[in-house]
């Protein structure tokens, strides 16, 4: 294994991803190395990317209960007059 097959386990999967789309670019338009390095890295992303995906749990969206209103006592009377200011 190359030392960048040994490091893919490690790696985040946003690096993953960027790894991924450069292999990719490589393997068509790069020098004969990187191309047959591009190739031989590619089924191994992959192979992780597939891991990752199986060991996630599924995600099961639970329902949040919605908090419970307050009632609110009715206005009644002239509510919107300013206190007095003697105290």
């Amino acid at each position: 294994m190359t030392p960048l097959a040994d490091m893919i386990p490690a790696m985040s999967d946003p690096d993953l991803k960027a790894l991924r789309v450069n292999a990719e670019r490589l393997s068509g338009s790069g020098s004969p190395t990187q191309a047959a390095t591009a190739a031989e890295i590619l089924p191994l992303i992959d192979a992780e990317t597939a891991r990752r995906a199986a060991d996630k749990p599924t995600a099961v969206k639970k329902a949040r209960a919605t908090p419970a209103k307050k009632k609110v006592v009715p206005a009644t009377g002239h509510q919107t007059a300013l206190p007095t200011k003697a105290a």
